[in-house]
Formats: structure tokens, C-alpha cells, sequence
């Protein structure tokens, strides 16, 4: 309770720096803030080019199979996104930490905003493909759609919840910033997200590891609002809020264990 009264007697000044966050992240470009539709555009393009004329995947996923894919990626590449931008963001910002009385919960809060306008300037280029989809007679339109926000919800705790944990856990352990990244490739493959868990045909043991992976209920509640056009099971839906909320305690807690000395480390 005391970060959120935190981040919300701060909300000013975390717009101000989300601001400045997406503006430095375009700047001298010339399509500026619509590089975050381009670039989800083009990743779509390159995937259907490549799964529908290059090979055809041998493991289980629905078809259109690239829709199947960048329904997946999209959540992952907001969550990674953020973990990743989590791992440096106290010690990129270290001077302004040191010298400006601001507490430093706020960085990773910007940093989870950040990422998640990129994802909210993504969703149109989704609803397009699956309105191009609907029509081209290849993949039934998901009305459910319109309940993605219940989905996005457990995704911004979760990411959230990690990003503040790793944000103070890589200031006084410099080797994390490294190893979050092989650490997101090993939970990308081990999540449904390029495949489907159904009729995946694999040893019962790594079945059973894989169902365990608490992404799984993320990918899989977002997953069925976007792209397979049903609500949710109740559990799942249920776990996956568990996940967010799980995820946003444990990472609290780490960052308040280690926030004393934060600025003195950075």
C-alpha cells in the first residue's frame, strides 16, 4: 500500500517522465510515436511471409498461424520489454536519483507505462489483421476482444511486479543485468507462445513442467479474448490474476528490502 501511495502522490511527475521516455525513444525519427504501429505491422508482415511461403511449423498452434504468433508476442514483447528496461533503469537514471529528491519507486513505474503505450498503439494493427482476417474468410473475428483489458490487467502486474524487483536487485547484483535476458529466453520457449499446449506431444514430465509455468494462464486467458474468440475458464482467469498479483508482492517486497541503499549503489 505504501508504494501505490507512493506512485500516486507521484503520478505528476512519472507523466512527466513517461513523456520524456517516449519522446527519447523516437526522437529524430520521422514517423515518431507511429513507429509503435509500424513496427508490430511489420512484424506481423514478416511472420505471415515466413509461415505461410517459407515452411509451415510442425508444432500445434491455430491458423492463420502468424496471427496465432503475434497474438502470443504481443503481451510477451510488452512483459520482456519491461523487464528488460527494468534491469538498467535505476542505474541509467542514477544522477537524477542522486541529485533530485524523488523516491525511486518511480522509475520501473515509468518504465511499465512506457511499455505498455506501446502495446495499447499496437492493439490497432491487431483488431485490423483480425478484421482482414474476418473478411478474407480465414479466421472467424473474436468479438470477445472487446474483454481484453481483463487480460492485460495480470499482465501489468506481473510485469510490473517483476520490474520493480529486478530495478533494485540489479543495482547491487550488476551481473543480473545480463542474465535477465537468457532468463527470458529460457521462460519464452518453456511459455505457449509460438505453440499451443494442446496437442503437444512431448514426455508427461516436461508436459506436466510446462503446464506448471505461470505464464501459461497469462498467454492463455489473452490468447482466447484475441485470437480463439471464447471466454476464459473461470480458474484460469482466477490464476492468472493470482500470477499478477503474486508477481506485484513478491516484487514489492524485494524492492523494499533493498531500497535503503539504492541511491548510495547507483
Amino acid at each position: 500500500m505504501n508504494l501505490l501511495l507512493i506512485l500516486w502522490r507521484q503520478r505528476a511527475l512519472i507523466g512527466v517522465l513517461v513523456r520524456r521516455d517516449l519522446a527519447a525513444r523516437y526522437r529524430a525519427s520521422a514517423l515518431g510515436f507511429v513507429w509503435s504501429m509500424v513496427n508490430p505491422l511489420l512484424l506481423l508482415l514478416v511472420y505471415s511471409v515466413v509461415f505461410t511461403t517459407v515452411f509451415q511449423p510442425r508444432f500445434p498452434g491455430g491458423q492463420p498461424y502468424p496471427l496465432f504468433l503475434f497474438v502470443g508476442l504481443l503481451p510477451w514483447l510488452f512483459f520482456s520489454g519491461t523487464v528488460l528496461d527494468a534491469a538498467i533503469t535505476l542505474i541509467d537514471n542514477g544522477p537524477l536519483l542522486a541529485k533530485v529528491m524523488c523516491p525511486p519507486e518511480i522509475f520501473p513505474a515509468v518504465t511499465v507505462l512506457s511499455q505498455l503505450v506501446h502495446h495499447l498503439l499496437a492493439l490497432p494493427v491487431l483488431i485490423g489483421a483480425l478484421a482482414l482476417a474476418s473478411v478474407a474468410g480465414w479466421h472467424p473475428f473474436p468479438w470477445t476482444i472487446i474483454f481484453l483489458p481483463l487480460a492485460i490487467i495480470p499482465w501489468v502486474l506481473a510485469a510490473g511486479g517483476v520490474a520493480i524487483g529486478i530495478s533494485a536487485a540489479a543495482v547491487h547484483y550488476r551481473d543480473l543485468r545480463d542474465l535477465v535476458g537468457h532468463l527470458l529466453n529460457l521462460l519464452f520457449f518453456a511459455s505457449p507462445i509460438i505453440y499451443s499446449l494442446d496437442g503437444l506431444d512431448l514426455h508427461p514430465m516436461l508436459m506436466k513442467a510446462l503446464r506448471l509455468n505461470p505464464m501459461v494462464s497469462l498467454v492463455t486467458v489473452y490468447r482466447d479474448l484475441a485470437f480463439a474468440g471464447t471466454v476464459p475458464e473461470l480458474k484460469t482467469m482466477a490464476f492468472a490474476m493470482g500470477v499478477g498479483v503474486s508477481a506485484w508482492i513478491i516484487g514489492t517486497l524485494v524492492f523494499s528490502r533493498m531500497r535503503d541503499g539504492l541511491v548510495e549503489a547507483v
